[in-house]
């Protein structure tokens, strides 16, 4: 069984670096913040820069957002750190039996409703912003509105 957590962890880092406005942080803050090792943060920091959300400097210089916090959706993480392989939130199991009528057919027939799942996941991630985790963090720890 799978349980990806890197699209929680981006979000998390780019939550952080909300917080941080112009100012890079450290790879082994924001670990320290997400509770796992820099290499994490690095690799995903590395896929974030790539998809244009963070600027990334080598050594010492740390990481910042290269967009605004209200203009990164969740959709925009997921797609930056999730392998279009592993794009469905479900994972058909391997090597079903061909001999059963059931194990040759069960890949096409859970297609469909895989594929609904998946587009309505992504349409619901698109409605949210890294702002918005921000405010709700900012409001919930400053008791703020």
């Amino acid at each position: 069984m799978n349980n990806d957590t890197r699209l929680a962890v981006a979000a998390h880092i780019l939550a952080l670096l909300s917080f941080a406005g112009n100012e890079y942080r450290s790879s082994d803050l924001l670990a320290l913040s997400v509770n796992t090792n820099a290499v994490v943060v690095r690799r995903l920091t590395g896929q974030l820069k790539k998809a244009g959300l963070v600027d990334v400097r080598r050594g010492v210089g740390g990481t910042t957002l290269n967009r605004k916090p209200e203009d990164i959706t969740l959709l925009d993480v997921y797609k930056a750190v999730v392998p279009k392989s592993a794009a469905c939130p479900f994972y058909l199991h391997q090597n079903p039996n061909c001999k059963c009528y059931i194990g040759r057919n069960i890949h096409d027939a859970l297609k469909a409703p895989f594929d609904k799942v998946t587009q309505a996941m992504q349409e619901s991630l698109a409605t949210t912003t890294i702002a918005e985790l921000a405010d709700f963090i900012r409001k919930r720890e400053f008791k703020e509105g």
